[in-house]
């Protein structure tokens, strides 16, 4: 007989519970009888403590989730991340590699975490072109007028010419 055969064959498992098993001989004396059927579908009560336990779990997670990152380790925490990934997208977009926008915004983090003042020419609002950079406030930051090397532009520095950052809150 083939396996089609024999699989076509079963029968479908009994889902009353009303017929007692019975143990084998040799175990008569434990007087064990029981019933056995298959669940039926889960009790929605049940659902609802599951739901609710997972709904608790959910948010203690979201409340624990920057627990183990900086400043008790090295990873980096929620807010860290999210000021990366806008690094990362501003830098690409001023016409950085991918690489180059990581390595410059992975050392971004570390001076914030550090308070340091300098900043890169990528962060400031007066920088110009894509590949091919200009500074607009030239003449206070006191560089060349016609371009700015591309390695000046990846450096921490401190420039006079940088806009300050505003304040909104009155």
């Amino acid at each position: 007989m083939s396996w089609l055969a024999r699989l076509k064959r079963q029968t479908a498992l009994d889902q009353d519970a009303t017929k007692p098993t019975q143990p084998p001989e040799a175990d008569h004396e434990a007087g064990f009888v029981g019933f056995v059927a298959c669940p039926p579908v889960p009790i929605q009560k049940i659902k609802a403590l599951k739901a609710a336990a997972n709904d608790a779990a959910a948010e203690t997670l979201a409340a624990d989730t920057d627990r183990y990152c900086w400043p008790h380790s090295d990873a980096m925490n929620g807010q860290e991340i999210d000021t990366f990934t806008a690094r990362l997208a501003q830098f690409t977009d001023k016409g950085l590699s991918l690489d180059d926008a990581e390595r410059s915004a992975d050392k971004l983090v570390i001076r914030d975490r550090e308070s340091d003042d300098r900043r890169l020419c990528l962060e400031c609002a007066h920088l110009q072109g894509r590949g091919r950079w200009r500074c607009g406030n030239w003449g206070v930051a006191d560089v060349a007028r016609d371009g700015l090397a591309p390695d000046l532009v990846k450096i921490l520095q401190r420039c006079s010419g940088y806009p300050p950052a505003t304040n909104n809150a009155a």
